[in-house]
């Protein structure tokens, strides 16, 4: 890239030597103009306009972003319509290890269309991923049903794990806990629970789902 810039430099400034020169046969020259007219079909183009080029006519071929393709269902179910975001998300999902974003926002769209077992199943895989949302979720949940979703020591577990999860902070992050709902959260957990769930999150690690195992964890 270096060399390029440096060479369209000196073209500009008339200072490179006679095109004639350049490609003589067999010669480095004649070799670097090939190469550009390989990648490029303008000379003066720069390596991240040839970049950009290049994905657009690729969006332009495929009828969308790449990145869209990604983020569809995504955006879907954002927007609250998960019935058409659940195939690609399950799609997504499934891949397994790396793919915890969508394996939490598959959960949440399946228990939003009455899957419940299901959708608590891959909330808490992607928890368990050490994903921060997964957990907050989980947490919202217990919040808002009780021991019919969670246990307390369950709660009291992840609670632990997401006030300690260093990623609950990061940028991105859309579940992030009010400091008003973890007030509720810790007041709901008998203390008895709470000390079992502290002491259970202590010991845990971090398992990546694939899709030859399951789960029974709370």
């Amino acid at each position: 890239m270096i060399r390029f810039t440096y060479i369209c430099t000196l073209m500009a400034l008339g200072m490179l030597m006679p095109a004639t020169m350049l490609t003589a046969p067999g010669g480095s020259g004649s070799m670097f103009i090939e190469a550009l007219a390989q990648t490029s079909p303008n000379p003066r183009e720069t390596g991240a306009e040839t970049v950009r080029r290049r994905q657009q006519e690729l969006e332009a071929q495929e009828g969308q972003t790449l990145t869209g393709k990604y983020w569809t269902p995504f955006e879907l179910a954002r927007a609250g319509r998960c019935d058409e975001a659940l195939p690609e998300l399950q799609t997504l999902a499934e891949r397994g290890r790396g793919f915890e974003n969508a394996q939490h926002v598959y959960g949440l769209c399946l228990l939003e269309t009455g899957s419940a077992e299901d959708g608590r199943e891959w909330v808490r895989r992607a928890a368990e991923a050490g994903l921060a949302d997964a957990q907050a979720s989980h947490l919202r949940a217990y919040l808002a049903d009780g021991t019919d979703y969670l246990t307390h020591d369950a709660a009291a577990k992840w609670l632990y794990l997401y006030q300690t999860n260093p990623l609950r902070l990061a940028i991105g992050t859309e579940q992030a806990l009010e400091p008003e709902e973890i007030d509720q959260i810790r007041t709901a957990i008998p203390r008895a629970d709470y000390l079992k769930g502290v002491e259970a999150a202590r010991r845990w690690t971090p398992t990546f789902w694939t899709a030859s195992q399951t789960t029974d964890l709370p």
